[in-house]
């Protein structure tokens, strides 16, 4: 168990370190997850859409306000845009 444990720390210590990298450090968790989830629909398909963002993995648990709410923080702090064309799809900025 101790292995698994001094494992974990390890990851968590680099995952920390990415996010302060990649300016994550100053979002909420809520923010981190929202900019991630559009991070990992845009692999597929260049934007996301608010649907798709709503029911991602790392969103799903979070409540549509809340969703909403880091979007627009996100926007609003030059980390993510909307599309100007379709209403409701963003990508990283």
């Amino acid at each position: 168990m101790t292995k698994k444990f001094n494992r974990l720390v390890d990851l968590k210590k680099i995952v920390t370190e990415m996010e302060y990298d990649l300016g994550l450090n100053t979002l909420s968790t809520i923010e981190q997850n929202v900019l991630l989830a559009i991070s990992d629909l845009q692999k597929s398909g260049g934007t996301a859409k608010t649907k798709a963002i709503l029911c991602h993995d790392l969103t799903k648990k979070i409540s549509r306000p809340s969703v909403f709410r880091a979007l627009s923080k996100l926007e609003k702090h030059g980390k993510l845009k909307k599309s100007v064309l379709i209403s409701g799809e963003y990508s990283l900025a």
